[in-house]
């Protein structure tokens, strides 16, 4: 099975290539690992060729000791990209000229592997950092399902022993509001959960880590780019419809920053997201669950509500 590698890039290309640096360090290698660059306006580009030609390294505390994988190599950058240029084990920098999002800047580097003939293509969100064994739990977890659809790993908050999710989670049609599977438990407590039961429990795999099959985007499509941010692996789950397995590799381990490029993060408040995740929520449930937007409405309404309370109630004090 061969496997290829997308990574988002906007603006925030430290922690692109300290992802990229662990997915290269894998112990099953990947067979090509597509940059995209989200139209950054900062040198992100400059800094990704200054890395390829072996002028900066990265090492990863994260994985118990430095690992760096070797350079200088070359950087696939010419364009068009057909079968004929991307030879197995490329890296390869895809520039996109204008950001139009997540599932845009993801449907790039889909799109370009597919061409090169991947079996699956794992999606990372830029500010992970993979265990050297991931990739190969991934695939054969993946694969394992009579009908490989979409699967997603076991996801540590970056620094703490705390899980962020296991695998996926589940979207309340009468919110539109999602809950991660396992999030907050220790490691102990979400090594302890079937992952058969997982995959029971769960309707969506996260998007910071998912590995999507070639039949499950030639049957069920691309993620939908009308999302600019949030609830893109919501709606391609919804699309597939139950025609597809989705899967949970517990043994996958991927370490997640949160945030780091979108500045939204439970702790954190950005309105620049916040309205996206906002517009998604309704887009979401407008096209799958139209019957529940009054409700959905009702659910933004009292959370921006509360949002001011609190704010005024701060300014009080």
């Amino acid at each position: 099975m061969k496997i290829g590698i997308v990574i988002l890039n906007y603006q925030n290309w430290q922690d692109s290539l300290v992802c990229a640096e662990s997915v290269l360090a894998s112990a099953e290698a990947p067979d090509w690992v597509v940059i995209v660059d989200n139209a950054s306006p900062n040198d992100s580009v400059r800094w990704i060729r200054h890395w390829a030609a072996g002028k900066m390294d990265f090492v990863l505390p994260e994985l118990g000791a430095p690992a760096i994988c070797a350079k200088p190599f070359p950087l696939v950058e010419e364009l068009p990209l057909t079968k004929s240029k991307v030879p197995h084990g490329s890296i390869i920098l895809l520039h996109n000229e204008k950001n139009k999002g997540y599932a845009a800047g993801n449907n790039a580097g889909i799109c370009l592997l597919l061409e090169a003939g991947a079996d699956a293509v794992w999606i990372l969100n830029n500010d992970t950092v993979v265990d050297p064994n991931a990739l190969g739990a991934m695939r054969k977890r993946l694969f394992s399902k009579s009908s490989p659809g979409l699967c997603g790993s076991r996801i540590q908050y970056m620094g703490i022993e705390k899980v962020q999710c296991c695998g996926g989670g589940k979207t309340n049609p009468w919110t539109g509001l999602s809950r991660l599977e396992g999030h907050n438990l220790s490691v102990v407590k979400a090594l302890a959960m079937s992952p058969k039961k997982v995959e029971q429990r769960i309707n969506f795999i996260y998007g910071a880590s998912v590995m999507v099959s070639r039949t499950f985007v030639e049957q069920v499509g691309l993620m939908d780019e009308r999302y600019f941010l949030y609830c893109e692996e919501q709606d391609w789950a919804y699309n597939s419809k139950g025609q597809f397995d989705f899967a949970y590799a517990s043994d996958a381990l991927v370490y997640h920053k949160e945030g780091a490029t979108t500045g939204f993060s439970g702790n954190n408040l950005n309105l620049f997201s916040l309205w996206h995740l906002t517009r998604s929520r309704v887009l979401l449930t407008a096209k799958h669950k139209p019957w529940a937007l009054p409700t959905v409405g009702i659910s933004i309404l009292f959370a921006a509500f509360r949002m001011c309370w609190r704010r005024c109630a701060s300014r009080l004090i």
